[in-house]
């Protein structure tokens, strides 16, 4: 099985293949890596493929500003997101008492995610334009990155809500 560790060096490019539907391929080159789905246009609920495994990413109450991660057809969470209300940066809290960091830049044109080193291991830059274009650099090897495959994809689920709350509003 691959993991993001066989990516170090590369970057890989996160696109949106049609303006009119919310789906969304990673690719290395010409290579399919992953996939992000929402099943419907105005949902907040979305469906991961990467590496052959499928999870799913939701706000399971709206009037909360957390984002829980669960294995597709399953009932219990793996890991939660507390959006933070006023920094940049937010805390996700991974399974077995792991954690990771995400750091956004004001406009939200680059966010990266860091190890609890403070170690950058992603680093993220979107392009602007209609369609959704982000370039993703695999900055450093990690173990956590190759545990949990989804981690790359739900980083630029969080951005994507941003970029669309920020538009909305």
């Amino acid at each position: 099985m691959k993991t993001f560790s066989d990516y170090f060096g590369k970057t890989l490019n996160f696109i949106q293949p049609s303006i009119w539907n919310r789906s969304f391929e990673l690719r290395n080159d010409n290579q399919l890596v992953g996939t992000l789905e929402y099943p419907k246009y105005f949902s907040v609920k979305a469906d991961a493929n990467i590496f052959g495994e499928k999870w799913e990413f939701y706000e399971p109450k709206w009037w909360k500003q957390l984002i829980e991660i669960r294995e597709s057809g399953k009932e219990l969470p793996i890991a939660s997101y507390k959006t933070p209300a006023f920094n940049r940066q937010g805390k996700l809290e991974l399974p077995q008492g792991q954690s990771v960091f995400l750091y956004s830049n004001f406009w939200g044109t680059s966010f990266e995610l860091r190890d609890k080193y403070e170690s950058r291991l992603i680093l993220f830059k979107s392009k602007t334009g209609f369609k959704t274009k982000i370039n993703v650099s695999i900055e450093k090897r990690s173990e956590v990155l190759d545990m949990h495959p989804w981690l790359l994809l739900f980083i630029i689920y969080i951005e994507l809500g941003k970029s669309r709350r920020r538009s909305a509003g």
